[in-house]
């Protein structure tokens, strides 16, 4: 299957789940190594633990890959950004607000953040079915690149990784192979798919053939990862 073209609206969905899975993933590989699934109690002890510098934490990853996903002059936006002041004090909200372009945007990107938080609440990330199942309507016809959505979910899934595991604070400090893979089959399911994608078989290659609909979006993913990948290490 050959598309050219995501919803804007569908990108940034993709792109908070995808924080909010990786963000936790990392502070699980480095406060619980080793487990592969953690209890309810948990995921809401981390919750509470993260609650005061949650929202300042998913600005600082969201802030430069929507600033990127919104604007095609980025001379124009610093330019910007300078006559309005901004600076390291400038508000998480005004920062998200100016990053998404628009208030649709920016009400999707609150309401994305708040069901990512009620799961979590719950005991649990939220599942690829309750995904789809509350998945925003798409806003407009607005579309962007695939290549360019692809890139985005990846960089803020990478970065969100990263950080969830450097605010954890422990004697664990690399990146986990398998939680990357993890994290990028699953980004890619929310951002090019429609339903749950059922895998067929556990050929790693496959499976990222399979969610990424055809060979350009492999590639591309391949090169997205590797490329985070090597900036964060």
């Amino acid at each position: 299957m050959r598309i050219t073209e995501i919803n804007r609206s569908r990108v940034v969905s993709a792109m908070v789940r995808g924080y909010f899975h990786a963000f936790f993933s990392g502070q699980s590989d480095a406060l619980f190594p080793g487990k592969k699934k953690l209890d309810p109690k948990e995921y809401k002890q981390l919750l509470v633990s993260n609650f005061d510098h949650l929202s300042s934490h998913f600005v600082s990853v969201l802030f430069p890959v929507l600033i990127r996903l919104n604007n095609s002059n980025l001379n124009a936006v610093a330019d910007d950004m300078k006559r309005r002041h901004f600076s390291g004090s400038t508000p998480s909200k005004v920062l998200l607000r100016y990053a998404c372009s628009s208030k649709e945007l920016y009400d999707q990107v609150s309401t994305e953040y708040q069901r990512q938080v009620y799961s979590l609440l719950d005991g649990h990330l939220q599942t690829a079915d309750e995904y789809f199942a509350d998945c925003s309507e798409l806003l407009a016809e607005d579309h962007v690149t695939v290549p360019l959505a692809i890139r985005s979910v990846v960089r803020v899934q990478m970065q969100a990784y990263a950080l969830g595991i450097m605010q954890a604070q422990s004697e664990v400090t690399t990146l986990h192979q398998a939680t990357v893979y993890r994290l990028m089959l699953s980004g890619m399911m929310a951002l090019l798919h429609e339903k749950p994608v059922i895998f067929e078989g556990d050929n790693l290659e496959m499976m990222f053939r399979q969610v990424s609909l055809n060979s350009d979006n492999f590639e591309m993913l391949m090169d997205e990862m590797n490329q985070a990948y090597e900036d964060l290490v």
